[in-house]
């Protein structure tokens, strides 16, 4: 028996179908991941986004963790309260040295630096040129090269062979972010200018 060609055709069009949506389901559950996992990032605890969203805590945990991990860090505008890398209650950004008293001076804290959006901005434009950018008169942000071992992204904790891109200054305490948590503070930066 031969098989017919119009229901062959009729299946192969379901088949491709079924792909784009399988694709576009893919792609929605990323998007919803790095969604949940950027309002924890911007301050929210699992537990009020799991309320939030109906979901229970576990879950969300889990969709964070899927989407690049939970961090402790948050973003900082003109706060009036917090801890430098000194220790003391001045914010200021861990690779410029300027301070929240700056005009204008936007800084997102992490677990161990502080990076302010015009720093962010140079760390981009390090890894995409490969030069170093001026920081300070005698400092700069340097793309760290794929051999680099001993640093990892102060916001992440991820070594250089576990991401694309990782960028430094250079010194006895060296600050570094990587390409991933650059992309997320510019997305971070982004939305605050938009509001």
């Amino acid at each position: 028996m031969a098989i017919d060609g119009e229901l062959l055709d009729q299946a192969r069009a379901a088949e491709a179908r079924l792909i784009d949506a399988e694709r576009d389901v893919e792609v929605a559950r990323a998007e919803f991941g790095r969604t949940v996992r950027r309002l924890q990032i911007a301050g929210g605890s699992l537990r009020e986004i799991a309320e939030a969203l109906g979901l229970s805590h576990q879950r969300v945990h889990q969709i964070v963790e899927g989407a690049g991990g939970a961090r402790s860090w948050r973003r900082k505008v003109r706060a009036p309260h917090g801890r430098g890398q000194h220790g003391d209650n001045v914010i200021v950004c861990s690779f410029c040295g300027h301070g929240r008293d700056d005009a204008d001076h936007r800084v997102i804290a992490g677990p161990h630096v502080f990076i302010c959006a015009q720093c962010v901005a140079r760390a981009a434009e390090a890894i995409a040129t490969g030069n170093p950018v001026p920081v300070t008169a005698g400092q700069a942000i340097g793309a760290l090269p794929d051999g680099t071992v001993a640093s990892k992204c102060g916001f992440c904790g991820k070594r250089r062979h576990q991401v694309d891109a990782l960028a430094g200054t250079a010194g006895n305490a060296p600050h570094v972010i990587c390409s991933e948590c650059l992309a997320l503070c510019e997305e971070i930066f982004a939305e605050e200018l938009a509001d």
